[in-house]
């Protein structure tokens, strides 16, 4: 079994969500030929390891049935399998199903987020995708974290200094990562890059109803986290998280089929495109 404080290397202040994202949204902006959804699927799955604390045998055949999540090792063993499903649900189920009831947000324009599924990427960019954004996760956690690897390595940077550093890049990463968020919603980024054309907020069948379904769903996911609460505030979280995610999974699915959706679209090759006028909300002719 391993030590606690391993597996609670996070400390206080977990920034799985939204700061771990701010490195890998510019580089979807950047190279659109990327897998987005692997990308923030491999940020967040490092941390996602922590669930496995409990797990029952612990052992088989001498095999650890848990894993730390942020080891080199891990990226192969953990987070390459277990990003490949979760980018796997989250492509094909959950957020084309579910994104068409989630408040567009102004500009942000989340609901754009069911159009994800609507490309099919090469094998090898998905893959190099969920490992750039697991690396990019352990690299920020090297020099955040009082237990990170880069403590004692780096010349000034102790258990002190990092604790400090985890606080600061928690905020201003989550900044920088809604900022990216926004811009990717003004420009409608995610369709020009799923190759469809932007439009405005759908409403949804039984909007009312499957949003009150979610927060239920959400509530007893974290009502079950919350009896962690002895442990560790990173195990509290993610456990949430990967309740809520089944959760999502299920719903997604009752959502299919009660409208009736018995497939989808078929999925094409990556082919970006060209940013338009009528892509761009607020583009001006002339």
């Amino acid at each position: 079994m391993p030590p606690l404080a391993v597996l609670c290397h996070h400390g206080p202040v977990p920034v799985t969500f939204l700061a771990h994202q701010a490195p890998v949204l510019p580089m979807k902006r950047r190279w659109p030929g990327l897998d987005g959804v692997a990308l923030v699927a491999g940020s967040m799955v490092p941390d996602l390891a922590v669930t496995t604390l409990r797990t029952t045998p612990r052992y088989l055949a001498g095999v650890p049935l848990w894993w730390e999540g942020h080891t080199l090792a891990d990226q192969w063993n953990w987070c390459l399998p277990v990003g490949l499903v979760l980018t796997l649900l989250l492509r094909r189920l959950v957020l084309p199903a579910l994104a068409p009831y989630l408040p567009d947000a102004g500009g942000f324009h989340l609901q754009d987020l069911r159009h994800v599924g609507r490309v099919r990427y090469r094998w090898w960019v998905i893959v190099g995708s969920l490992l750039i954004g697991s690396v990019s996760h352990v690299v920020i956690d090297g020099f955040t974290h009082p237990t990170g690897w880069a403590v004692g390595v780096v010349p000034g940077l102790d258990r002190g200094v990092a604790s400090v550093l985890q606080v600061v890049a928690s905020v201003a990463l989550s900044i920088v990562a809604l900022w990216q968020m926004w811009l990717i919603g003004r420009d409608r980024s995610i369709c020009v890059w799923n190759g469809v054309e932007p439009t405005p907020p759908v409403r949804p069948v039984a909007e009312t109803a499957v949003r009150a379904v979610a927060v239920l769903l959400t509530l007893a996911a974290a009502a079950w986290a919350s009896t962690q609460t002895e442990r560790c505030s990173t195990i509290v979280v993610m456990t949430w998280f990967a309740l809520s995610l089944v959760g999502a999974v299920v719903l997604a699915v009752a959502v299919r089929v009660g409208s009736g959706v018995a497939g989808r679209s078929p999925a094409r090759p990556f082919r970006p495109v060209r940013p338009t006028r009528r892509c761009v909300p607020g583009a001006r002719s002339g």
